[in-house]
């Protein structure tokens, strides 16, 4: 009689508390230009519908609103339960974990993430990115191995008909570009070509590999010898400043290169035709500076360097840290761990990117697939109110093989070019390798030495100071007198 009752009310007990459980409150930033609502997109019901959990979506499209609801979670108001699509940096990671606002992750993925757990133990480095240097593990990231990198685009429609091979050499480039700006290639009367669609120093310096040196944000390279040396001590850099020079005289940069920003708009092959200008151009993928007709013209230009090595800068790496947490607040913290690593697989990883197959997406039969669109639902209708990729990165497992089976030649061709610049593509230092003081020192000093670089850059290439030995020694101590030195030493070691 007492094990039926107490069956009778264990019985009771869970269906109260069945009653009694709440969505996990999911909230993040969305800063999609086009009007994703969180609460009407049909990716959280599906979500829900494959692993089982409920969450309550909510999106808060402005920044400064968002910063606001962190520095307030720190103050111990938390109102959600997950931080999803978080942004966060690594100083808020920091600070939210110290102040109790979110939890250590770091002894609780192995048990309660098969998925995201299986891609850490086969690539431990990956594990280091997102843990701090104590081991804790604020946010869990976004993983993509096979990430679009930025590189030369250089348009080989127009060395056709040019009668130009690709060029092999700086010289050769030069006499390239030389020949395009304004040569009237696109047809339009204009005569508005540019040889070199070159702005600001931060694109001119991914000219750097093509002397043989790939620089990082910190403006640090290898020397000869594989240590790291502050990259405008190479000899080699001296040669780039003077070819921008060149190229700034001779017409092959814009006259306002170093004054100007882009205003290309963002274009797509339903835009009003807009002509090629550009003979030579910095993008991750053409498609943000050319109509999308244009973008089979440019094939990526890979130039050795002075010792005969193909190299390039991997600009973003695999692991995209600061994506998802969760807060102190969170009562059920293996769901919420559950929910998010469903996107560590290929199968949750797609209700994000593509969607469900014959709904929003078909596959033909040779395997390609394509969005399932028509005059009731265009792409950004799509963006809106099924994916959710767009934006702020979320967090998962980038569905690479799925998504380059796309039924687009166009989009074959950027990713086969992605793919030749990624085989020569090699990171400078890694990123989070210093700790959190040496860090901050180091964002300190590149925030002085990164504007006296690119000062110095404009200056030279445009003439205002002429580069001559002298000019040359008297900016290197400006920047030895800067910090320089000190910048490469906290690196040494990497």
């Amino acid at each position: 009689m007492k094990k039926k009752i107490a069956a009778i009310l264990l019985f009771c007990m869970c269906c109260l508390s069945a009653l009694g459980a709440q969505a996990i409150t999911v909230t993040g930033l969305e800063t999609e230009t086009i009007e994703r609502v969180w609460a009407g997109n049909k990716f959280f019901a599906r979500m829900e519908a494959l692993t089982g959990i409920a969450v309550e979506p909510v999106g808060i499209a402005q920044q400064d609103e968002y910063t606001s609801m962190l520095d307030q979670m720190m103050r111990g108001d938390i109102q959600t339960d997950v931080l999803f699509k978080a942004d966060l940096t690594r100083a808020q990671e920091i600070a939210l974990l110290d102040s109790g606002a979110i939890i250590d992750l770091s002894a609780l993925i192995d048990a309660h993430m098969p998925n995201l757990s299986a891609l850490l133990a086969a690539h431990p480095e990956w594990r280091d990115v997102i843990a701090l240097e104590d081991g804790r593990i604020a946010s869990l990231p976004l993983i993509n191995e096979k990430e679009r990198q930025a590189t030369m685009w250089i348009n080989c429609a127009w060395l056709e008909k040019l009668g130009m091979d690709m060029p092999q050499n700086l010289d050769e480039l030069t006499q390239a570009l030389l020949a395009m700006s304004g040569a009237d290639l696109n047809g339009n009367g204009k005569h508005d070509e540019t040889g070199a669609e070159l702005i600001g120093g931060y694109e001119m310096r991914w000219l750097l590999p093509y002397f043989g040196i790939v620089a990082d944000d910190y403006h640090l390279a290898r020397g000869a010898d594989g240590k790291i040396v502050f990259a405008p001590e190479l000899p080699e850099y001296r040669a780039f400043i003077a070819l921008l020079r060149q190229w700034h005289d001779s017409g092959v940069l814009p006259q306002d290169a170093f004054t100007r920003v882009h205003a290309t708009a963002l274009l797509s092959a339903a835009d009003e035709e807009i002509p090629e200008t550009a003979g030579m151009l910095l993008s991750v993928t053409p498609y943000t500076h050319l109509n999308a007709k244009a973008v089979m013209d440019y094939e990526p230009l890979l130039l050795a360097g002075p010792d005969g090595a193909v190299r390039w800068r991997d600009l973003l790496g695999a692991v995209w840290t600061g994506c998802f947490a969760v807060t102190s607040r969170c009562q059920e913290v293996e769901k919420a761990l559950a929910w998010v690593d469903a996107l560590y697989s290929e199968e949750g990883a797609l209700l994000g990117y593509a969607g469900i197959e014959g709904e929003d997406y078909t596959i033909n039969d040779e395997g390609l697939w394509a969005f399932a669109l028509d005059g009731n639902r265009d792409i950004s209708k799509l963006r809106s109110e099924v994916l959710m990729y767009t934006g702020v990165a979320m967090p998962g497992l980038y569905p690479a093989d799925f998504v380059h089976r796309v039924d687009s030649e166009l989009d074959h061709h950027v990713f086969a070019s992605s793919e030749k610049v990624r085989a020569v593509s090699e990171r400078v230092t890694q990123a989070y390798c210093l700790n959190t003081a040496d860090q901050a020192r180091a964002n300190e000093l590149a925030l002085v030495i990164g504007r006296l670089v690119d000062e110095g850059i404009a200056r030279f290439a445009t003439g205002e100071v002429e580069l001559t030995d002298e000019s040359y020694a008297a900016w290197l101590d400006e920047l030895r007198s800067a910090g320089s030195g000190e910048l490469a030493a906290l690196f040494a070691d990497q």
